[in-house]
């Protein structure tokens, strides 16, 4: 009876650490996401900012001031700062109209 005991004890505390590791795990690769927004960029206060429908994006990360004026896509992951949203670019191109 007392192996039964430790036994359950042994499996409860396993399943909550394998629950809380799941937990970790699906919220750092959350984390990690990329997105890709389309926008012109242009020089503020701010420094580049792309120009976007859904609102305008910091952009660190990439050197974009020879695409100033021009529309591109960005891809990288999206943060909220307390200057506004900031992307981290990745990889960009410029979308020819």
């Amino acid at each position: 009876m007392r192996q039964n005991k430790k036994l359950i004890y042994a499996l409860v505390v396993a399943f909550v650490f394998a629950f809380a590791f799941a937990i970790c795990v699906k919220s750092s690769s959350a984390a990690d996401e990329q997105e890709t927004i389309a926008g012109t960029v242009v020089k503020t206060d701010k420094g580049l900012v792309i120009e976007a429908e859904d609102g305008d994006y910091i952009v660190k990360g990439q050197d974009l001031s020879k695409m100033v004026g021009k529309m591109i896509e960005a891809t990288g992951k999206i943060t909220e700062s307390d200057k506004g949203d900031v992307i981290d670019v990745k990889s960009f191109e410029e979308i020819q109209e």
